[in-house]
């Protein structure tokens, strides 16, 4: 019985976190991307998929680095605790990452996959390990995904941050219900930055994240977006920097329902909002839209 399989046998509960690899050539080196999230080290079991494994007690450990002997597609399966695991678009690696098979339950508080654009696959169900992400910034930034699983952060009740998630992805629509679950973020920044396949986006699916302060970049660049999110029930924002900069005007702005001054706020009584509508002439040509770009003061667009 090998260490993994022992590791499961006694901790029934447990359940690996699986990547999937490809190597283009023998005796490709990779190094498993580990990473002490709150100063947390890893305690991990991994199998590279190739009949070898290693066990892994610290980011410092050189175990955490692996050489495959022959070309091919690998599975890694990581069993025990690892509370981060960052790509964050390391170049001699970032190339070798397919997809995630399984999120499992090993703790994980942070993960990034960062640069990795052959990444296409993602799981759609088995979110239930996810449940003690703090940190998903950069999880699926410049990756080749080109959608999100409905209910994928339905689990990640302690998530605080979704900074750059899914930017300069090729996703074309946003699941009703996203972040319903995910109370305690504070900030969207550049979540769907530079998205510009991105076209459709629920109304209200900031609804229940009151306590976000920072909208800055949300859907900077997304020029085929139809629509607008409300933001009505996000009352604590201080900035709205760029939230939808656009590079130039042949975007999607003249489909655009504009129902809120946000400029007009006064709580937090000083709001940054430079830029947030840049180049986005045609609001206020959809007769249903109660604002026209002509409202919107000169220092936000």
């Amino acid at each position: 019985m090998t260490i993994a399989r022992r590791l499961i046998k006694i901790e029934g509960e447990v359940e690996p976190f699986i990547v999937r690899i490809q190597t283009l050539s023998a005796n490709t080196v990779l190094e498993l991307p580990v990473y002490a999230a709150d100063y947390r080290q890893p305690s991990c079991v991994v199998d590279w998929g190739d009949g070898s494994q290693s066990q892994i007690t610290s980011t410092s450990d050189a175990d955490r680095f692996h050489t495959y002997a022959s070309a091919g597609t690998y599975d890694i399966e990581i069993n025990g605790f690892l509370s981060g695991f960052r790509v964050d678009n390391n170049s001699t690696y970032r190339s070798l990452y397919r997809a995630v098979i399984q999120w499992g339950n090993v703790g994980l508080i942070t993960v990034s996959f960062y640069g990795c654009n052959n990444l296409t696959s993602i799981p759609s169900s088995g979110f239930t390990g996810l449940n003690s992400v703090i940190n998903w910034n950069n999880t699926f930034r410049s990756t080749g995904l080109t959608s999100i699983p409905a209910g994928m952060f339905d689990e990640s009740t302690l998530a605080q941050t979704f900074v750059d998630t899914f930017s300069y992805t090729s996703i074309t629509s946003v699941p009703n219900n996203l972040f319903d679950n995910n109370t305690l973020v504070y900030s969207f920044s550049s979540v769907f930055n530079a998205c510009t396949s991105l076209t459709t986006i629920p109304y209200e699916l900031f609804r229940y994240n009151t306590g976000v302060v920072n909208f800055g970049s949300t859907f900077r660049n997304c020029r085929s977006l139809q629509n607008l999110p409300t933001f009505q029930y996000n009352q604590n924002v201080s900035i709205f920097l760029n939230i939808f900069n656009m590079s130039s005007t042949t975007n999607q702005s003249s489909q655009w329902d504009l129902d809120e001054a946000l400029w007009t706020r006064t709580n937090p009584a000083s709001i940054l909002g430079t830029g947030a509508f840049k180049n986005c002439t045609g609001i206020g040509t959809n007769p249903s839209s109660t604002y026209s770009y002509s409202d919107i003061p000169t220092n936000w667009k």
